[in-house]
């Protein structure tokens, strides 16, 4: 069986859903869109061309989706450059080169157009409460972000400047001068209706170098240095972004060392020399941040999970109008033709 990985190509974030939807196309020669209403398939589908060519010995990404995580967004074969991706809403995608780099594989054409417009009404109602769950979710989201930064501002007032810069220097020196290659962009971590599910095993590779440091604290401003640093020499990297501000780096593979948040028992650990007294000081304020930015996050999660229950509710439509007999003929079809 070939060796696989999990990742999260998306997230819900306090700025709404984000996706690195156009980084992915662009780690492999061939993509395969799949197109089609939710329940037709498309998930099972893609566990399928994983589970295929992990037989064949092949290394296998598998993307999950942060709506829900126990389906796929994409699943992405390097060996045999190719890619295979989820194009609905919310990361709607189409093809860049039609027919000649990118396909499209339609399981919607396995619907019941007749049956589902008879239930035209309920589908349209059931379609705007998932978006207000969703819209709802990223409001809880923005106050909970609010919440962290405000603890972030108290580690930067009890961090020196000096001690910032001597730390990012430091980190900047373990960058190992080999693997030139490709900027990757995925998350390790989403907020999903399960709560935050995190793949770190994907970024955990040997050497690691681990950042202990205390909750709210911006670690962007100690991993940013490493990912420039890393991009002016040619080295491959790849940002694993903040689940809560995808504007920040949470992790990073810079020239095949990983700098991380996570401490692990084989990883050197670094420790930014906070000031006690600031800490002490402010004490109660990051006590109250932190409790109110959980309570945020925890109703964002309850949101997400009442759109996830409206979806399954949406998805029953597709699955009654399914003809699968002609569904299991195109996907017989399809995997008999992949290489």
């Amino acid at each position: 069986m070939g060796q696989c990985w999990h990742l999260f190509p998306g997230s819900n974030t306090a700025a709404g859903f984000v996706g690195f939807f156009d980084n992915l196309r662009g780690r492999a020669g061939r993509t395969v869109i799949l197109k089609g209403g939710p329940g037709v398939g498309k998930s099972t589908l893609m566990k399928a061309v994983g589970k295929r060519y992990e037989r064949k010995g092949c290394a296998v990404g598998y993307y999950h989706c942060s709506g829900d995580p126990d389906s796929l967004d994409a699943v992405l074969v390097p060996e045999a450059d190719f890619l295979i991706l989820d194009g609905t809403a919310p990361h709607i995608v189409d093809p860049v080169l039609p027919g000649a780099r990118d396909g499209i594989l339609n399981l919607g054409v396995c619907l019941c157009e007749e049956t589902l417009e008879e239930h035209a009404p309920e589908i349209e109602a059931l379609g705007k409460e998932i978006s207000a769950c969703y819209a709802r979710a990223s409001r809880y989201l923005q106050a909970a972000k609010a919440l962290r930064d405000d603890a972030a501002a108290v580690y930067s007032a009890a961090l020196s400047p000096d001690d910032l810069s001597t730390l990012q220097k430091e980190l900047v020196s373990l960058i190992p001068a080999s693997y030139p290659g490709q900027d990757i962009h995925a998350f390790a971590q989403a907020i999903t209706w399960k709560g935050v599910l995190q793949y770190l095993d994907a970024l955990l590779t040997d050497p690691v170098y681990c950042l202990d440091v205390p909750w709210g604290f911006d670690v962007d401003a100690l991993l940013r240095p490493v990912w420039e640093a890393a991009g002016r020499r040619g080295l491959a990297r790849s940002a694993f972004h903040d689940p809560l501000d995808a504007g920040k780096i949470a992790h990073i593979h810079a020239g095949g060392a990983a700098f991380t948040t996570a401490v692990t028992e084989e990883g050197t650990v670094f420790s930014p020399p906070l000031n006690p007294a600031v800490l002490r000081r402010e004490n109660s304020r990051l006590a109250f941040d932190r409790a109110a930015c959980d309570l945020m996050r925890t109703q964002a999660v309850e949101a997400l999970a009442q759109a996830k229950q409206r979806h399954d509710s949406l998805e029953r439509f597709y699955i009654d109008a399914m003809d699968y007999p002609r569904l299991d003929e195109i996907k017989k079809e399809f995997m008999d033709s992949l290489p």
